[in-house]
């Protein structure tokens, strides 16, 4: 993926940090009315990769195509997903994917995550986006989400057709 990517030595270091991961367990508690809520609504990981482990219980779902697909859970099988991150350094080559996750009538959930960020102050350099830290991009969604209750990605840092003033 680096090559494809065409990241030199500095940019492949501070997009892709081992100081910055992080691991995180989630635990979805059993729902006696499913229906009525979600473990994770739906969302993009603002990570470059997200490696998830998944217990047998499922609840897990991916958007593709327009509708929503079940991730059946697999013993012994790790879950990557491609993150915002990537998505802006690889020139939307490799996109994001919306997914959330249901909660079980019958049973709790757990799933393990490893998500690796670039560094805060590292640059974003892309053809399709305007230069931005990592750090602008938590600001942005911090905002967004206080001011119109959803994370809306990228989108804010895209290059527009029109560059004008």
């Amino acid at each position: 993926m680096r090559s494809d990517l065409k990241l030199g030595p500095l940019q492949y270091q501070s997009y892709l940090s081992v100081a910055t991961g992080l691991l995180r367990v989630y635990r979805y508690p059993r729902c006696f009315e499913p229906e009525r809520t979600w473990g994770i609504d739906v969302h993009t990981d603002s990570s470059v990769l997200s490696i998830i482990h998944q217990d047998d219980v499922g609840g897990l779902q991916v958007y593709k195509d327009h509708q929503w697909f079940d991730v059946k859970p697999l013993s012994n099988t790790l879950i990557v997903n491609i993150g915002d991150m990537l998505q802006a350094m690889s020139d939307d080559n490799y996109m994001s994917v919306k997914h959330r996750v249901k909660v079980n009538k019958h049973k709790e959930r757990i799933s393990i995550g490893y998500f690796v960020f670039p560094a805060e102050d590292a640059v974003i350099q892309s053809t399709k986006y305007n230069p931005f830290t990592y750090a602008d991009f938590r600001a942005q969604v911090q905002h967004d989400l206080k001011t119109v209750g959803l994370k809306t990605g990228l989108q804010k840092f895209k290059f527009t057709t029109d560059q004008s003033s």
